[in-house]
């Protein structure tokens, strides 16, 4: 079923142009998809060349997608003022300067003053850096979706009056860049080489714009006339605030989703890719239609659907993996398409296309304020998916008719008892007791919220107030079973109790566990318990002074003897915060040691510790899905050389679901001539299993370790991967 919004203006009619060859259409569909492509391509390129100077913190990567964000406006916002002040005759014509100017800067690279001084703003002074790195290049590849499609609908060309299937092939050229870096760029290529193969397409990029350009600005000779003579009227301020509001959701949603179920249903790498690709994906199929028509059914799935994910939210994701990804996951992409798709139904003539886009990259733009900046002030947990999902209804406002409105009598009792199923299992838990031979639990809920959403998304005001509510629930729920409650930029943190031990969480990761008995305090636990590979090392080498990247709830500190100097490198203070209060954990507070904590990335502030002055530096930073590849290559471990005394060593904590971090340590230990040794096990009530790599420049350090238990051995120097600033891929290690 399919409606029709209220009648969009109608386009100027096109000019009697001159029969024009598909090669028209096909140079400008491939100048869109490679700058689209190159767009997305730059921005993890710059990411990668910025990270030995900034580090992995994450409020470097909210700061840059910010940064790209406020470029694309500007972009947006030189294409709306040339066109429609310049023309079509004296637009394209100026644009040769912005493409040229570009080529003087390239290739890209980082200026020589990156590393921010002591005494600024790294935040102030990484937008400076941006900006002499890429603003210019950026921007003007930021012009090209609006741009170009303006320019072909002045060429008389095939669909000229109609030019909005380009927005899916810049979509779709999104998509392809997206895909490319992590896949194609990043495994084969150095940085140095990237650095020169980006350049050199934007070269080649420039060229078909030039291209176009001329064949826009001669267009036909009917077009060439008053620009202002065919210009329709312009859109009202509610359209524009429809087209936004229809932007940001999708927007919204998409990050929400990829917060959602990095932090709280699995860490898998490059989990980010999938729910960006969807929402480029449904950009493509929404803009490649030629209707103007709403897709009524699709609308109604994906208010469906948006009922089963909260009703899975409900469950505190109690559903199986499989089953969670695809719901949440599917349910962005009929939202995606639906929200796309009503967009692409009213899109107005040409004469206001960029006009058009500004209002869609605002709304972008807003969605990634709200959940990369916002959010993680405002809420304790990923609030923004449940709200998100409560908006989702809101699609079908002023698309249903009274007929899609009216349902039999009899579909009140079915909902009844949809409700009842859907309520009592969530409530009761009844997920939790999903195991083989039960999978029909999972599918009748399933199908049960399925249904009921579908009922209900006649009444879209009612449903979306009844997910509000829902996901105020939950969300107090969840927090009410929790000791401490937090999220900042850097990840979201609870800590949990149980009738013996206390615990400290990110996400799915458990990052420190401690008994609750006070006589039994002071006992290391999980991964660093004594009968663990850590526990063998500290007893082999009795290190004095030792400094630990990562934090945690700060267990290592049970090692300490009085005398001893500890120094804690964590990258949030939250964190810092949480291990030293004493009525959520005591590891640091009950130590007899000499404690110091540094918040900062830790490669960066290893590097202002002086010479040889710890018998231990542990890297404990590796036990999540976002791995801090900086931190492992062999510049930065030859930098960690310096700060070891004789004996020293350096042990790092490798356990991780999804790489495997031996054949990089392998690689790094030969190439500097150390020795290292392998780590992996458990044994005992309070341990829990877990992997370290051990390397010193002394032999004989090593081998004290590797034969102090038969958790150790020799590393396996079978398999090597080779990770410097210039060169690293994580797809090398992936398992």
């Amino acid at each position: 079923m399919t409606t029709t919004l209220e009648p969009p203006v109608s386009a100027a009619p096109a000019p009697t142009a001159r029969r024009t060859s598909w090669g028209v259409p096909a140079l400008f569909t491939a100048t869109t998809f490679l700058g689209a492509g190159l767009l997305f391509m730059v921005q993890p390129l710059v990411a990668r060349l910025l990270l030995p100077s900034y580090g992995g913190s994450s409020t470097v990567w909210s700061t840059a997608s910010l940064f790209f964000q406020v470029l694309l406006l500007v972009g947006y916002g030189y294409t709306h003022l040339t066109t429609s002040r310049l023309g079509r005759r004296w637009q394209p014509r100026a644009h040769v300067v912005a493409l040229l100017v570009p080529l003087a800067l390239l290739p890209i690279a980082v200026p020589t003053d990156a590393v921010p001084p002591t005494d600024s703003s790294p935040a102030l002074w990484l937008l400076k850096t941006l900006l002499l790195m890429v603003a210019l290049p950026y921007v003007v590849l930021s012009t090209t979706g609006p741009l170009v499609q303006r320019w072909y609908s002045w060429t008389g060309g095939p669909r000229a009056d109609d030019p909005y299937f380009l927005f899916a092939a810049s979509n779709l050229g999104s998509f392809g860049g997206l895909l490319a870096y992590p896949f194609l760029v990043e495994p084969h290529l150095t940085l140095s080489e990237q650095r020169v193969a980006w350049s050199s397409a934007f070269v080649g990029f420039a060229v078909l714009a030039l291209v176009c350009g001329v064949v826009a600005a001669r267009g036909s000779a009917a077009a060439i006339t008053d620009p202002a003579a065919a210009l329709t009227p312009r859109p009202t301020g509610r359209r524009m605030l429809v087209w936004g509001l229809l932007a940001f959701l999708p927007s919204t949603l998409s990050l929400a989703v990829t917060a959602h179920l990095s932090t709280d249903v699995a860490p898998i790498p490059l989990l980010w890719v999938v729910p960006l690709s969807i929402y480029l994906a449904t950009f493509v199929l929404a803009f490649g239609r030629t209707t103007r028509q709403v897709p009524v059914v699709a609308t109604r799935l994906a208010v469906a659907a948006a009922f089963v994910s909260s009703v899975s939210l409900a469950s505190n994701n109690h559903l199986p993996l499989p089953v969670t990804l695809a719901v949440d996951l599917g349910t962005l992409a009929l939202v995606g398409y639906a929200a796309h798709a009503r967009l692409a139904a009213d899109r107005p003539a040409p004469d206001h296309l960029t006009l058009f886009y500004i209002v869609i990259a605002t709304g972008g733009a807003a969605g990634g304020l709200v959940n990369g900046l916002l959010a993680p002030i405002v809420f304790t947990t990923v609030m923004e998916f449940p709200l998100a999902l409560a908006g989702v209804p809101l699609l079908l406002i002023g698309v249903l008719t009274r007929r899609t409105g009216r349902y039999h009598p009899a579909a009140a009792g079915v909902g009844a008892a949809l409700v009842a199923i859907v309520g009592i299992a969530a409530a009761t838990g009844f997920f939790i007791k999903y195991g083989e031979g039960q999978a029909w639990k999972v599918a009748l809920v399933v199908a049960g919220a399925a249904g009921l959403g579908w009922l209900l998304s006649t009444r879209p005001r009612a449903l979306a107030v009844g997910l509000l509510a829902m996901a105020i629930g939950v969300t107090v729920g969840l927090t009410s079973v929790s000791l401490h409650n937090e999220r900042t930029f850097y990840g979201s943190y609870r800590v949990l109790e149980d009738d013996t031990t206390r615990q400290f969480v990110h996400g799915t990761t458990s990052h420190g566990r401690q008994l609750l008995d006070p006589a039994q305090r002071d006992i290391p636990m999980a991964y660093f318990a004594r009968e663990t590979p850590l526990g063998d090392l500290f007893e082999s080498l009795t290190p004095r002074d030792v400094d630990i990247v990562g934090l945690g709830a700060g267990t290592i500190a049970a090692y300490a003897r009085p005398g001893d100097h500890y120094t804690f490198i964590e990258i949030d203070q939250a964190v810092v915060d949480i291990a030293r209060d004493p009525d959520l954990f005591t590891y640091l507070s009950d130590s007899p040691a000499e404690i110091d904590t540094l918040v900062g990335d830790g490669r960066l502030l290893l590097a202002d510790q002086p010479d040889a002055s710890v018998d231990l530096l542990v890297l404990d930073a590796f036990s999540s899905d976002s791995i801090p590849v900086h931190l492992l290559t062999e510049e930065a471990v030859e930098g960690y050389a310096r700060l070891l005394k004789p004996g020293g060593a350096l042990a790092v904590h490798i356990s991780n679901r999804s790489f495997d971090l031996e054949p990089v340590l392998s690689s790094v230990a030969q190439r500097m001539g150390w020795a290292a040794g392998f780590g992996d096990g458990a044994s005992g009530p309070y341990a829990q299993r877990s992997v370290w790599v051990v390397m010193a420049p002394d032999q004989a350090t090593v081998d004290s370790v590797v034969a102090s238990s038969d958790r150790w051995r020799p590393i396996d120097g079978s398999r090597q991967v080779r990770w410097t600033d210039d060169y690293s891929s994580v797809l090398s290690v992936l398992r």
